[in-house]
């Protein structure tokens, strides 16, 4: 399989692939070469990644010379764990569960027999709801965060975010996502839009 002829150029001046935390020198008459990220051959500061037929128009930056940099891995590497989206949506249904249950209040009788709001038992029984369900939530993220985390060591990347901040979801999808995209150039930002989104309202609710 040949190389496109201006990216051979770039393979004869000693291009380097980055892949799997090695940097493999490709022979100068070397005319063949297996997926990759590769010097751009445009000629720019960045790699590119080569397929093995094509370059996909997909670019990373040069790891640090001498650094303990982390290795690139392929652009479509499956970071984004059916996990990492359970985690998310444990989330969502409690910051639901706590709208739904502040809208509750406690009633007094009134002397006529109607009823009243009483303010001694506003949200009582909501804060014995969220109360009850919060510490089984915070350790079903913890579990959650252990097993993206544990996932994404199996695909290769280094030094995962920690899963132990999984008692902080925004925290920990934010932290995981940063290091995710420092290895697999391109992944999605979405998680991070999607647990900074479900704070806001969060925020939103706990002070309206």
């Amino acid at each position: 399989m040949e190389l496109p002829a201006n990216a051979s150029g770039m393979v004869q001046r000693d291009r380097h692939n980055i892949l799997g935390g090695r940097t493999i020198s490709q022979p100068p008459n070397h005319v063949t070469a297996p997926p990759g990220w590769y010097a751009d051959p445009a000629g720019t500061m960045r790699l590119q990644w080569w397929d093995g037929a094509a370059w996909t128009g997909q670019f990373a930056d040069v790891p640090a010379e001498g650094s303990k940099g982390r290795p690139l891995l392929p652009p479509r590497t499956p970071t984004s764990t059916p996990f990492l989206w359970a985690l998310l949506g444990l989330s969502a249904l409690f910051l639901i569960l706590d709208i739904v249950v502040k809208s509750l209040h406690g009633y007094a009788i009134g002397p006529d027999g109607a009823q009243l709001a009483d303010p001694d038992l506003e949200l009582s029984l909501g804060d014995l709801i969220v109360g009850g369900v919060a510490w089984p939530t915070c350790a079903a993220n913890v579990v959650m965060a252990y097993l993206d985390w544990r996932r994404l060591k199996r695909l290769g990347v280094v030094r995962p975010f920690h899963w132990a901040w999984g008692f902080l979801p925004t925290i920990y999808v934010i932290g995981r996502t940063v290091v995710v995209r420092k290895e697999v150039p391109g992944s999605s930002i979405a998680p991070i839009m999607i647990a900074v989104g479900l704070s806001i309202v969060s925020v939103a609710t706990n002070y309206s």
